[in-house]
């Protein structure tokens, strides 16, 4: 069952995968620690055999990474949904593309 807002945090680990039943979405953890990560407002889940609902808001995109403003937390979509994703009650923000070294 859905964990409501705020109600804990959880020890998120590099590597871990992670399921929005609200949204639809999945993720991989690249950066970990301790967060309540929601998407419209119900926690994220370990991935397991759950069916996510049809959800409103924006989209996730697949294959883009998300942070948390403290940059404490960062995942990877790797399928996409909908809703509006949070870490600790703050906006999760999509990450630019990194600049790779010249090659000259």
């Amino acid at each position: 069952m859905p964990r409501a807002t705020g109600e804990t945090t959880i020890n998120l680990s590099t590597g871990q995968r992670l399921i929005s039943t609200s949204g639809g979405a999945e993720f991989v953890v690249t950066k970990g620690g301790e967060a309540d990560i929601t998407c419209n407002g119900v926690s994220l889940e370990e991935k397991a055999d759950q069916s996510p609902s049809e959800a409103d808001g924006p989209d996730i995109q697949l294959g883009k990474r998300y942070q948390s403003t403290d940059g404490g937390v960062s995942l990877l979509c790797v399928k996409a949904g909908k809703g509006a994703l949070s870490c600790n009650g703050d906006d999760m923000e999509l990450q630019g593309a990194r600049k790779l070294p010249s090659s000259d």
